[in-house]
């Protein structure tokens, strides 16, 4: 009875570990991006990743994989830009894993763009760790729903697109653009915007933060966007304030 309590426990706790290693609904985002997307797509979660900081090593393993397949053929400016965000991307991690990745397209690609970012990433990660090997993820499994985790991962994520609305206040973090808030938590209960003082400063040449659009979620709080630049149409999370007493009102 003894052993088989104890082995009841353990699977219970194994189960539970697995549990706790699932990607959460961002992470799932990413995957799907980064795997069944284009150039644009791929962009647009490795600028999420750089921004927001986010370090999932599963989700960075699948950013690696897509670099190694495909910055070679990385031709045009977009594509080459979206590879050249995935390098950024993988050097703001601070894991080393990823510095012979970095490392190899700065030898090889030819590619003057993904040499200057991929080689300015690596330099901010360090030396000696196992590095990340091509191949040690799936993408093909993980456009089918059956992604392989990263090494030392439990379990696995399926790469399928995340419903609108599935993720939770807790999920959203400084740095994530506004259309990923949205695809998180859907339409906020109400918005309204104003500008800052960064509007009147005469070189504040790029516009950054010269406007920002509070977002309230009623029940959930509110989430302050700052604009990121005036030549760009990108809203970035700048706040976050939980409130479960959230009128949703201005």
């Amino acid at each position: 009875m003894r052993k088989g309590s104890a082995f009841a426990l353990s699977l219970a706790l194994g189960c539970t570990a697995m549990q706790a290693q699932a990607l959460d609904p961002s992470g799932k985002r990413y995957v799907d991006q980064l795997v069944q997307g284009g150039p644009v797509s791929i962009r647009e979660a490795a600028q999420s990743i750089y921004h927001s900081g986010y370090r999932d090593q599963e989700v960075l393993d699948v950013a690696a994989e897509v670099l190694l397949q495909k910055y070679r053929t990385s031709s045009d400016n977009t594509s080459a830009d979206a590879m050249a965000w995935v390098c950024k991307a993988l050097g703001n991690s601070g894991n080393g894993r990823y510095k012979p990745v970095l490392d190899e397209v700065v030898a090889t690609s030819g590619n003057r763009k993904l040499d200057k970012h991929c080689g300015g990433a690596a330099k901010n990660l360090p030396a000696g760790t196992a590095g990340y090997r091509a191949g040690s993820v799936s993408l093909d499994a993980y456009r089918k729903g059956q992604g392989r985790p990263a090494a030392g991962t439990p379990t696995a994520s399926k790469a399928a697109a995340v419903p609108q609305g599935s993720g939770s206040f807790e999920h959203v973090r400084v740095g994530m653009s506004m259309d990923e808030v949205n695809a998180l938590l859907g339409t906020p209960s109400a918005t309204y915007s104003h500008q800052t003082g960064k509007a009147w400063i005469p070189f504040n040449f790029k516009g950054k933060d010269v406007a920002r659009i509070v977002a309230l979620y009623k029940g959930k709080g509110r989430i302050i966007f700052s604009q990121e630049s005036v030549y760009a149409s990108v809203w970035r999370v700048m706040e976050l304030q939980p409130n479960p007493n959230e009128s949703g009102y201005p």
